[in-house]
């Protein structure tokens, strides 16, 4: 019921993000548009407004998913994707291919995978294995280090790529379309395998001495769904850069409706609405649409953060 309830309102966004923009359309309008195809106004919804609302959608999932899933493997709240250095590093990444000629998504995942495996290696102990707290630590200075350096690339490209490069480095679904469909529908299937790993995910939060009694190749487990996250998460950075606070928001607010389980298809639903309320928000006060959706990822994610862990720490506490 949980899951339905939020993925009507995720749909529900969707035909809001379709009517907003310059020009806004009734739901008569908007239904016309979509059943006319692409003629008259249809031209510019199915062009433009369809595709960019989908990919923001798919992105949104993305950054939710892989949040939720990075927190329960390293039992850390702050532990997503943005504050451990992979969203930073993804971005790295797609800087360089950009400015080498290559694909973005490829050089986004190579960026991410890096990180991840480099974080394993700076974290790993020869017993204990993966220290959560040292993750989260390592990947602090990575983040910080990966931010800098695409910085200093983007001051060697010129006037109108850095610009646009720093439009894309804040987080925007700018020049989204079908393409981007294309790419974000790979990530979609890439995504299946974290969607369903609820239950494990709430078992190997528990500890690895009692997930191991109950059966879990721990080791294993925390591998794959690592470095599926960080695909996730890399592929998600190349669709629309890296919308900051999606990651970090969308598993508290799981966990508040979910009473307290980690439930990825609830991080995906709460990341996919915070995107799309993002991107409908950048649209609609901004003519020319040029301002960048992460601005309002982080306005609306911030407080509606702060009241989840702040109502999580009562019922805890209670």
């Amino acid at each position: 019921m949980r899951h339905f309830l939020l993925f009507l309102l995720t749909l529900t966004l969707a035909f809001l993000a379709l009517s907003a923009g310059r020009n806004w359309l009734s739901p008569p309008e908007l239904l016309e548009a979509l059943l006319g195809g692409p003629q008259g106004v249809g031209r510019m919804v199915w062009s433009l407004r369809v595709p960019r609302v989908l990919v923001g959608v798919v992105a949104g999932c993305c950054f939710g998913v892989a949040g939720i899933v990075f927190q329960s493997l390293l039992r850390n709240p702050l532990a997503s994707p943005d504050i451990i250095g992979l969203s930073q590093s993804a971005a790295l990444g797609a800087v360089v291919a950009l400015m080498a000629g290559l694909p973005i998504m490829f050089g986004a995942w190579v960026g991410g995978l890096s990180a991840i495996l480099l974080l394993a290696w700076l974290a790993g102990h020869p017993r204990h294995g993966i220290e959560p707290r040292a993750v989260v630590l390592q990947g602090l200075g990575l983040a910080i280090l990966s931010g800098a350096a695409t910085e200093a690339l983007i001051l060697r490209a010129g006037d109108n790529d850095a610009g646009m490069m720093m439009t894309w480095l804040a987080g925007t679904l700018n020049g989204a379309g079908w393409p981007e469909v294309h790419d974000a529908l790979w990530l979609v299937l890439i995504m299946v395998p974290l969607l369903l790993s609820g239950r494990t995910i709430d078992r190997l939060e528990l500890g690895d001495d009692l997930a191991r009694a109950l059966g879990l190749r721990v080791g294993f487990l925390r591998a794959t769904l690592g470095l599926n996250a960080a695909l996730v998460v890399a592929g998600a950075v190349a669709l629309c850069g890296p919308m900051t606070f999606v990651a970090l928001a969308a598993g508290p607010i799981a966990r508040l409706v979910c009473y307290g389980r980690p439930d990825p298809i609830a991080a995906a639903l709460a990341g996919a609405s915070f995107v799309t309320i993002a991107d409908m928000l950048a649209r609609s006060f901004s003519s020319m649409a040029l301002l960048p959706g992460g601005l309002y990822t982080a306005l609306i994610g911030a407080p509606i953060l702060i009241l989840a862990v702040r109502r999580q720490a009562r019922r805890e506490t209670s």
